[in-house]
């Protein structure tokens, strides 16, 4: 009879390459999942610091019945966001004597530079009648 050996040793290296290319697919795969994760919760604080910037800017329309010439640019319990808010006067009109002004307020919200992979924005608008 002819022995064989040396088989079992070819056997165990094409196991151990499948488990290290499963362990390296893992690895990847959990970081694509963080980073998913992380931009997730950045869009989420975007959202918050463009609508600050919007009820700011509301309550000073709302209170002054103009656009405001100047707003906060960040929020300091959202640091790292920086907003830019812009106000339109649509018009007037009339109702039940008292006139109203209709007022457009776009805010953006960003964080990062863009292009990078780190950047994240969001923009929300509203219209507001004030007195």
């Amino acid at each position: 009879m002819i022995k064989q050996r040396g088989i079992t040793l070819i056997g165990a290296i094409f196991v151990l390459i499948i488990v290290s290319l499963l362990g390296q697919y893992l690895i990847t795969i959990a970081g694509v999942q963080h980073k998913t994760s992380l931009l997730a919760l950045q869009t989420a604080r975007a959202y918050q610091a463009a609508n600050a910037s919007l009820e700011w800017g509301s309550f000073y329309v709302i209170n002054n019945s103009i656009c405001p010439a100047s707003s906060p640019t960040s929020f300091s319990a959202i640091a790292g966001f920086t907003t830019t808010l812009t106000c339109t006067n649509l018009g007037n009109y009339e109702e039940d004597g008292t006139f109203r002004n209709v007022f457009l307020l776009h805010a953006l919200s960003q964080h990062g530079n863009y292009g990078s992979t780190n950047y994240v924005s969001r923009t929300l608008e509203v219209v507001v009648h004030a007195p």
